[in-house]
């Protein structure tokens, strides 16, 4: 069993659906009014636990997705500001692995076949398992906009459509300000994951957070839906790390 395309319902980590392309988002947003609200109103509006939001322990499960194949796997995942640490078990309970999101690269462990893999976020021939476990768990469940990322914001209805200054877009509620979803430009070759839709948020000591995020691998071609389960906030981990066996070889990419 190969790990990375295993993998990729586990991330972490939000963590896909059908996708529409770069070109014909820009052309829905052409074709909306530009909203009546500053930049400052629009992030004032928009929950951002970065700085009281430490720690998050959960359990999920995931739905994956991939041309040929179908799978459901358990993720454990435990985060905290600088890395997450992931653990996957088979639909039998089997631990297949382990993946640590540390700064910009992965350690992939494959318990199965009995190897590691050290990989870079940025590596553009990333499949699956880069669409979640390339974003540390704390920005997958609250992702967040600074005011030098926002371009536009365009009146969608419902909600607003805010274009970004990196050609992405993220959809954001009128009604509460919560992210609704975030779709990648496809002139960003180094994006992990192309589109991710977040719903079912519920709140959890003060926090609105998601239950439910479907992410849609960079290609397109895969997705992966993460259903949680439990969910802590705050509370105290342990050290997030792989202990490797000493004769496990790491492959790096």
């Amino acid at each position: 069993m190969k790990l990375i395309p295993f993998l990729f319902p586990v991330l972490l980590s939000a963590m896909l659906i059908s996708a529409c392309s770069t070109p014909r988002m820009a052309a829905e947003i052409e074709d909306l009014a530009v909203a009546d609200i500053t930049t400052d109103e629009l992030l004032a509006l928009i929950p951002d636990y970065s700085e009281n939001l430490e720690t998050i322990n959960g359990v999920g499960r995931a739905l994956i997705s991939e041309p040929g194949s179908s799978d459901r796997v358990t993720l454990e995942f435990k985060s905290n500001r600088t890395t997450s640490l992931i653990d996957i078990r088979t639909s039998v309970g089997i631990q297949g692995g382990q993946i640590l999101v540390d700064g910009d690269s992965l350690l992939i462990y494959n318990r199965v076949d009995r190897y590691a893999e050290k990989v870079s976020i940025a590596q553009s021939d990333m499949t699956s398992v880069g669409s979640i476990a390339s974003l540390n768990m704390l920005d997958l469940f609250n992702f967040t906009l600074t005011k030098e990322d926002v371009d536009t914001i365009f009146d969608g209805g419902d909600n607003y459509i805010v274009l970004l200054r990196n050609e992405a877009t993220v959809t954001v509620s009128k009604a509460d300000g919560l992210i609704m979803e975030v779709h990648q430009s496809v002139n960003s070759p180094s994006a992990p994951y192309r589109k991710i839709e977040y719903e079912g948020y519920g709140v959890i000591e003060d926090f609105q957070l998601p239950r439910k995020m479907t992410i849609l691998s960079r290609d397109e071609k895969s997705r992966a839906t993460l259903l949680v389960q439990r969910l802590e906030v705050n509370q105290p981990l342990p050290p997030l790390t792989i202990d490797l066996p000493d004769n496990i070889p790491i492959y790096r990419q």
